[in-house]
């Protein structure tokens, strides 16, 4: 039986779209999709600031933003 939902690289015009891929900035896997997140960095050089922000996979999206946040809450903790 076929599925009902179209492949993810389906285009309309009978055309296979072409997936895009990206490189995870922190672990270095390649990644065929859209990014899960995005790092940041920034640094400056006189008055000039620069501004990058690098694609992150899901599973190290993930594990960043839960250790910013646990970060977070022991800083709260140590504020009371």
């Amino acid at each position: 039986m076929a599925s009902r939902f179209p492949p993810p690289s389906y285009s309309p015009d009978g055309e296979h779209a072409r997936v895009p891929t990206f490189e995870c900035d922190v672990c270095g896997k390649k990644v065929e999709g859209e990014p899960a997140g995005r790092g940041l960095y920034v640094w400056t050089r006189g008055d000039e600031a620069r501004y990058e922000e690098p694609p992150l996979c899901a599973r190290c999206a993930n594990a960043i933003g839960l250790a910013a946040l646990a970060q977070w809450e022991l800083e709260e903790d140590d504020g009371e």
